[in-house]
């Protein structure tokens, strides 16, 4: 598995390509036992932190919310003592996951669809992303969507999220699957770099790697998916059904600092994008306001995973897989860690 500590992450000098991954290590202190009747009472203990490794999986802006929740203090303030490192992609992920390495991710919703098609119970608890933000960039020649059809796109990974959006700009734009050619990139990096040799003619990358693009390899924006304006699952939190009957503090805590570092987003823009700066390793203030902008109005409050949106990214992987055809929302969705804080009034009291 391809995993880099945080401390390693941050002293590391190399650019990485490429959802966030927790899982819990120790469960609640004891409750401590009543102080005798006449005494004076003892002094509560201050609850032992839950420790738990976790993972983003991805170097675009959309991943930062647990990046945001770490610089911020936020899992440490709801209990958590979070390990936070980085792993390439949902594909690499995932099966982490399953194997039990990891314990809660922030993958897309194709990641669970897939998983789920193999046989594996993963579950979406909370959705924060609920429509795809995709941007089409182009080479020379090409200077609209109907001219890719027969071209070579390059994803980051078959499996990965970006490849699954082109099972909707194809569908949108009435094209069989054989008349597009995908070869692996297995980074944004490494797809800015197909476009840029000529060995692929159009990549679909999310913010801010858009600008990425544009800088460093002459790309033009072809379509911005973002117009179709339909529910899609796109980034959520995720995890094994079993993990989390067995780690239900461990998820709330981490769903509680992803909450308050999703409402910090929109109010403080210089502490949001020195964080996009540290992690992403971009300079460019240019493609930093970038990354920040295309996210500022569209993290939802009570992140529930939709199921319109999940049944969009069925119908997607149904394309290239005939297991998922089958597969329903319900039984990928489990809504009660967001209904448990918002009829706490948990999350009101953070966007007052």
């Amino acid at each position: 598995m391809e995993r880099i500590s945080r401390r390693t992450f941050l002293r590391s000098t190399a650019a990485l390509g490429g959802l966030a991954v927790i899982s819990a290590c120790a469960g609640p202190s004891a409750t401590p036992s009543a102080a005798p009747s006449g005494s004076a009472a003892t002094p509560t203990a201050t609850p032992k932190p839950i420790a738990v490794k976790g993972a983003w999986v991805a170097m675009t802006a959309n991943q930062m919310i647990w990046p945001i929740a770490v610089e911020a203090g936020y899992f440490k303030k709801y209990g958590i003592d979070l390990d936070l490192s980085y792993i390439n992609g949902s594909s690499t992920a995932v099966p982490a996951l399953i194997n039990g390495d990891i314990g809660i991710t922030t993958v897309a919703g194709s990641a669970v669809v897939s998983a789920q098609a193999g046989g594996q119970d993963l579950v979406m608890i909370a959705g924060f992303l609920n429509k795809a933000v995709w941007k089409v960039m182009a080479g020379p020649g090409i200077t609209s969507i109907d001219q890719v059809r027969g071209k070579t796109i390059a994803v980051t990974r078959i499996g990965n999220a970006d490849y699954f959006a082109w099972q909707t700009i194809a569908a949108r734009q009435g094209w069989k699957s054989d008349e597009l050619k995908f070869v692996s990139a297995n980074d944004v990096p490494g797809q800015i770099t197909f476009l840029k040799t000529g060995n692929a003619q159009v990549i679909a990358v999310s913010p801010p790697n858009n600008a990425l693009a544009a800088t460093q390899a002459g790309a033009k924006e072809i379509l911005d998916t973002s117009v179709y304006d339909e529910p899609e699952q796109q980034v959520g939190l995720v995890a094994m059904r079993k993990w989390l009957g067995e780690n239900r503090p461990a998820a709330l805590g981490t769903l509680k600092a992803s909450v308050e570092a999703m409402a910090r987003w929109p109010k403080d823009p210089p502490f949001v994008k020195d964080v996009i700066k540290k992690y992403l390793k971009i300079e460019d203030q240019q493609v930093i306001d970038a990354g920040y902008d295309a996210y500022a109005k569209i993290w939802p409050q009570a992140p529930y995973p939709t199921e319109p949106g999940l049944q969009r990214v069925i119908d997607q992987v149904a394309a290239t897989n005939a297991k998922a055809k089958d597969l329903k929302p319900q039984q990928m969705i489990d809504r009660s860690f967001v209904q448990e804080l918002e009829s706490s009034g948990f999350i009101a009291q953070i966007y007052k």
